[in-house]
């Protein structure tokens, strides 16, 4: 695969679940839950009970500045961490903001989580400076909107319902994004005005930074990153990763359910 900052790379379909076997995908799934739990350095003697076994280097998962200072912050350390790397327009990042992460708000499974969306996926840097992205000019829009909105409400229960509502309306953004906004009693113009501006360029950039710091470097959008281990084309049951991962004591019921399509397979 060419390197993803020349080359534009497919987001996944959602028509490759229905091929995937269960003796197959739970084999996969407690090989990179053994890998989460373990992955990063072993806890010092000093470091506090209940902490995570296998904090990542923030600075070194996602480079830059964003993720310098994604680890600077203290009050969150010990939630999951959880990057999801995707675009506004691709279908299959709807899905994952639709179908995996909106279940996690209702069930308590998103109270374990520190959350971040880099949107900016797959996009070829061109020779001239500028970028092509995935699916157009409008997504490199609307990445901005969402990067813009997690800058000015960094709390995820604040900004995710906002990008749920620009993925419920993904076919129609350019009538419903600033009703996305004033839904949540948001400064529309705000968000708006940020993401068509300097600071949208540098949230941007940011994102791409983030995005090319992979490593290893994402194949397909959605990707997923759970304590900076990237958990591949198992994101469908991502829930299991956080569940395993989380020191919480007692943990949500959700933690211990089968995903609905699981259950009648056999």
């Amino acid at each position: 695969m060419e390197d993803e900052e020349t080359s534009l790379m497919p987001h996944n379909h959602s028509a490759w679940y229905a091929r995937r076997r269960v003796p197959l995908l739970l084999l996969a799934g407690a090989c990179a839950l053994l890998i989460i739990v373990m992955a990063g350095p072993p806890r010092s003697r000093g470091k506090a009970e209940g902490s995570l076994p296998g904090e990542p280097n923030h600075a070194s998962v996602h480079g830059g500045p964003a993720g310098k200072a994604a680890a600077a912050g203290g009050c969150e350390c010990s939630k999951v961490r959880v990057d999801f790397y995707g675009e506004s327009l691709c279908p299959d990042c709807q899905h994952m903001v639709r179908d995996v992460l909106a279940p996690m708000f209702s069930n308590g499974i998103a109270d374990l989580i520190d959350l971040r969306y880099h949107a900016f996926g797959n996009v070829r840097n061109n020779s001239d400076g500028s970028w092509s992205y995935q699916h157009g000019d409008n997504e490199g829009k609307y990445n901005r909107y969402i990067l813009c909105a997690q800058h000015f409400h960094s709390k995820q229960t604040e900004w995710f319902p906002y990008v749920r509502c620009l993925a419920d309306n993904m076919h129609s953004l350019d009538h419903k994004a600033d009703e996305c906004a004033t839904g949540q009693s948001w400064d529309a113009a705000q968000i708006s005005g940020c993401a068509n501006g300097d600071k949208g360029k540098q949230l941007e950039r940011q994102a791409a930074e983030a995005t090319w710091a992979l490593r290893p470097r994402h194949t397909f959008v959605p990707w997923m990153v759970v304590n900076g281990v990237a958990i591949g084309s198992d994101y469908d049951k991502l829930f299991l990763y956080i569940c395993t991962a989380s020191s919480a004591n007692p943990k949500p019921d959700a933690c211990y359910d089968l995903p609905e399509r699981m259950r009648h397979q056999g």
